[in-house]
């Protein structure tokens, strides 16, 4: 549904994208994850059609967004970082408009709007202004109007940005709720609320994809052992100082006392565990737990792009 193909875009002598190539399959929610200044925001806004690729092609399901602007943008919803919303506006008229924009037919608006109305929740301020809004309901507002044309491919750039904790969990509930009616793109810093919502994980980093796939195999990629977290009851110090003698990789105190944490490399085997163990037992420090640490997507991102 959404067809990125070396796409290549320079401001001056910044390269800003070079040959970013990825898909997103019909009915995926992929993140699309980066730091600052990595190519995210331009690489939605060549797709979205907002500017040109210097070279490429992007592909909104089967359109070129370059070549066939408005047979692409028929299947396209957009949300960008900042909602394009008209606060003098009431929210119900809103919405409409932009029905009008996307050339609903005229006798399916009503029931398109009342549709995106309940779906995302707007029932309760459909008739105010939408600049008296609280962030949380512009930001619904936002996703109402990428929505209300039934768009087959949603973008959605940084949905959640400078949302609360009980918005950020609300508008996540939405988009996992829109997955497989709606081909979705997701940007966003929040790298919990990717590795939670999406099926796919795209990385771009200094205008170049790094890694794509699921998180597990992102995981999985970067792992080339094992990291593990024990837990003593009783002189952490004086563990870690025994348990040097054993030439553990990156052995390191935990966040919290009586936490150790080290690596096991992945040819060294499962024996290194009975040591560690043994010597805990046998230096009185008292085995509470010793456990596979996940790996975390922000462990994963910041290998890659570090």
């Amino acid at each position: 549904m959404i067809e990125v193909s070396s796409l290549c875009k320079n401001y001056g002598d910044l390269a800003a994208l070079s040959n970013v190539t990825f898909t997103v399959e019909k009915g995926q929610i992929v993140g699309f994850l980066g730091a600052n200044g990595a190519g995210k925001s331009t690489t939605m806004d060549i797709l979205c059609g907002c500017i040109g690729p210097d070279s490429g092609t992007a592909k909104i399901s089967g359109f070129d967004i370059t070549e066939q602007p408005i047979e692409a943008k028929k299947r396209l919803g957009y949300l960008p970082d900042v909602a394009p919303l008209h606060h003098e506006m009431i929210v119900e008229d809103f919405i409409r408009y932009v029905a009008e924009l996307h050339k609903v037919p005229s006798h399916s608006i009503r029931v398109r709007v009342d549709a995106t109305i309940e779906k995302l929740a707007l029932g309760d301020v459909r008739k105010r202004l939408i600049g008296n809004l609280s962030k949380g309901y512009r930001q619904r507002v936002g996703l109402a109007q990428a929505l209300v044309h039934d768009p087959e491919v949603l973008v959605l750039d940084e949905p959640t940005e400078g949302l609360d904790p009980t918005q950020i969990a609300e508008i996540r509930k939405l988009v996992r709720s829109l997955a497989g009616q709606h081909t979705i793109l997701l940007s966003s810093h929040i790298l919990s609320e990717v590795q939670n919502t999406c099926d796919k994980i795209v990385i771009i980093n200094k205008g170049q994809i790094v890694k794509q796939g699921t998180y597990e195999q992102l995981a999985a990629a970067m792992e080339t052992g094992h990291t593990y977290k024990l837990k003593v009851a009783r002189n952490g110090a004086n563990a870690l100082t025994t348990l040097g003698r054993l030439g553990l990789q990156n052995l390191k105190a935990g966040s919290t006392d009586g936490d150790i944490e080290f690596a096991v490399s992945a040819t060294t085997g499962d024996q290194i565990l009975d040591d560690v163990a043994k010597a805990v037992v046998d230096g009185g420090f008292g085995l509470r737990g010793l456990a596979l640490k996940t790996r975390s997507l922000e462990d994963v991102f910041l290998q890659l792009t570090k």
